[in-house]
Order: structure tokens, then C-alpha cells, then sequence
């Protein structure tokens, strides 16, 4: 096998008290569940420290295992985590849409009996195709995980190849569909990360990680259905552009926010500028960026005058957002450090952080959607 199944370490109940500094699990990227009474569910991409011989598994080395979802839960506002165990891992999916590898998504409460888990699968497309990636959902009783998985993926850049070029988004030859290479000279593909969430009418949708070129990253917004025990693509729309792509080449982990006022909405990524694959990571930027729109599908702009860049979260990468004060200009931020954060913060969560905006263009507070 040219790709290896990490072991799950299983929760010990351990208690961090400001970030999470995991003994056993490198960590990365978030989503978030808000609960009641200052509780979240936090979830994030997971992989054990030690290989099933004991030998360590270094962060430059990560995408040559597979992953797990990991959940940790907060009774005080996200300050101190406890570890819920694994809630997801690749292989569950019918169609072997995560055949090879489970990457990170969102989390949606439907409705009071069930739990939508939107994620990233991975094909299992050989060792020279190891990010061929779709848009999947499984569903569940309670934030502890998912107990059913849809049949087929969402959404499918080889399967729907077609139609996903024909909305206007990018991908390369069907044949390098995934490739370690890249996208005829770009980073690899880009159709991952779904973020779900509910319209005003309560109708579900999604947004997710995308291009538009080779270089250009653009996000793809869908309309979902349910259909049964699944959710099903009901529409694929044309792709939200965003106003200043051309400081970056990817635009991953989306989040969607609302403001309770005048009903704008707030989209945050977390963007790179990677040229080509294989190009020094320390030639890299990331950046969160924040936009804001008045439609889903309208014009977006930069969240201020100064542009999308949220300042203060250097280091970090993949964040959310656990309090949004935007009537007093600040944020509250969770997320974990980069891989190039260093030795003793990469790939853990740093403490919460309150990000101050240098300008007050938004009068509102906000809320998750």
C-alpha cells in the first residue's frame, strides 16, 4: 500500500486548559458547533504522533497517512477543551468517495434529532493522484458523530466533471484529476472543506473550497436537499469570486457568518499563496480573509477599507470564529498553528484570541449560520 493507516489513540478525557497541546495527535484546521450556556464542539483534523511501530510520524510527512476527526468539547466559552475521542475516519462511504483519506469540513445542526457532518473524501486514485478530493455528508443524533453516511459523495469532480466546469469553475485534465504535481502548473485541486449551513427560508446550502483557474481560488456555493435519511446536491451555483484573489492562489476552510441586523453576510477563508507544489514553505504566506456581501451569489468586498487580512492571527491557519463583536470592532478566534509555526506550536491549538479591527465598517453584531 502506498499510503498508511495511522493508528487512533482513544481519548484519554484529558482536560487542556488554554489551547490544546495534545500529547498523542498532531492537529490542524477547525469547525466549530456552537451549544448553550457558553459550550461549543469543537472538531479538527487529527493524526497520532507515533506509527502502530512506535516510530514517529513528523508533520512534513502527514500526507502520507491517513487521518481522523478528532472532538473536543467547552463548557467555558472555548478557553479549556476536553477530548471527546475520534468521531470520523476515511473507508465509510459507499462509493469510495473517502476511500483514501478523510479531510476537514463542517458541522450543522438540522434540526433537533439530527447533525449534518459535512467533510472532505479523498479518492483512492494511486500514488501519483493522492488529492482527488469530494464533497460528502453523513449525518447524526448528537455532536458525539455520525451513524449514517450518504451513498455517493455530494459532489464529484470526476464523476461531475461536466457539469462542475460548465457553472464556470476550474478543474485540470480529467486524467490528472488529484495529481501530487498540481493543476497545469498550480496547486493541487481544489474542491474540499464544505461548510453547511441553513438560509433565512431554512433552506440547507453549502459553500466550499474552489478555483476558477489554475491559480485563481474562487468559492463554489451549492443548494442541498433532503431526500430521505441523505443529503443530496439540489443546485450547483456559479462561484463566488472574491474581490482580491489575486494576492492568493487557495482559499480553504470556509467559514459563513450573518449579521442579525441588516442580513449581510460574512464569509472568512484562510488563504495561501502557493505558486506551484513542491515550492519552499518558507516562500508561503497565510492569511485569514474576511468579505462581506449583502447576497450569497452577489458582489463581495473586503471587510474594510483596508482590506480582508484579519490582523493578529500570524501563525495560525484553518481558524473559527467563536465570538463576533463587531459593534465594538473585535473577534474571538480559535484555531491551531501551521506546520511552519515552529517545534513547540506547530499543529496544536493556540489560546483563544481576540482579533481588533482597525476600522469599524461593520455596526452589527453577528451570528454563525
Amino acid at each position: 500500500m502506498y499510503f498508511q493507516i495511522a493508528p487512533i489513540p482513544p481519548s484519554r478525557g484529558a482536560v487542556f486548559p488554554a489551547g490544546i497541546d495534545h500529547p498523542d495527535l498532531w492537529l490542524w484546521d477547525s469547525w466549530i458547533l456552537d451549544g448553550t450556556n457558553n459550550q461549543f464542539h469543537l472538531y479538527c483534523l487529527a493524526l497520532a504522533k507515533t506509527d502502530v511501530d512506535g516510530s514517529t510520524i513528523l508533520p512534513s510527512d502527514r500526507n502520507d497517512f491517513t487521518f481522523h476527526v478528532r472532538h473536543f468539547f467547552s463548557d467555558n466559552g472555548g478557553v479549556a477543551w476536553t477530548d471527546q475521542g475520534p468521531v470520523m475516519q476515511s473507508g465509510q462511504m459507499a462509493d469510495g468517495s473517502d476511500a483514501r483519506n478523510v479531510w476537514s469540513g463542517s458541522v450543522l445542526q438540522v434540526d433537533d434529532k439530527t447533525i449534518a457532518f459535512g467533510f472532505t473524501g479523498i479518492r483512492d486514485s494511486g500514488p501519483d493522484r493522492r488529492y482527488l478530493q469530494t464533497v460528502c455528508v453523513a449525518t447524526g443524533p448528537s455532536p458525539a458523530g455520525p451513524n449514517t453516511w450518504s451513498q455517493t459523495a455530494i459532489s464529484c469532480p470526476y464523476r461531475d466533471y461536466d457539469e462542475i466546469r460548465e457553472k464556470g469553475y476550474y478543474l485540470g485534465p480529467r486524467d490528472m484529476l488529484g495529481s501530487d504535481t498540481g493543476e497545469e502548473g498550480g496547486p493541487i485541486m481544489a474542491w474540499r472543506d464544505p461548510y453547511l449551513f441553513k438560509t433565512e427560508n431554512g433552506e440547507l446550502s453549502a459553500v466550499w473550497s474552489a478555483k476558477v483557474s489554475p491559480r485563481e481560488p474562487a468559492i463554489a456555493l451549492a443548494r442541498l436537499e433532503r431526500k430521505g435519511a441523505e443529503i443530496k446536491l439540489a443546485e450547483l451555483c456559479a462561484p463566488i469570486r472574491l474581490p482580491d484573489s489575486h494576492l492568493m492562489t487557495q482559499a480553504e476552510v470556509p467559514k459563513l457568518y450573518r449579521d442579525k441586523v441588516t442580513g449581510d453576510f460574512l464569509l472568512m477563508v484562510s488563504a495561501c499563496d502557493r505558486e506551484y507544489e513542491g515550492q519552499p514553505d518558507g516562500e508561503l504566506s497565510h492569511i485569514h480573509r474576511l468579505y462581506r456581501s449583502a447576497q450569497l451569489d452577489g458582489s463581495w468586498i473586503c471587510h474594510q477599507d483596508e482590506g480582508s487580512a484579519l490582523p493578529g492571527l500570524d501563525g495560525l491557519f484553518g481558524c473559527s470564529l467563536t465570538d463576533i463583536d463587531l459593534t465594538n470592532g473585535h473577534l474571538t478566534v480559535l484555531g491551531p498553528f501551521t506546520e511552519n509555526a515552529g517545534p513547540d506550536k506547530q499543529l496544536r491549538f493556540a489560546p483563544l484570541r481576540k482579533v481588533e479591527l482597525a476600522s469599524k465598517t461593520f455596526k452589527n453584531v453577528t451570528e454563525a449560520i
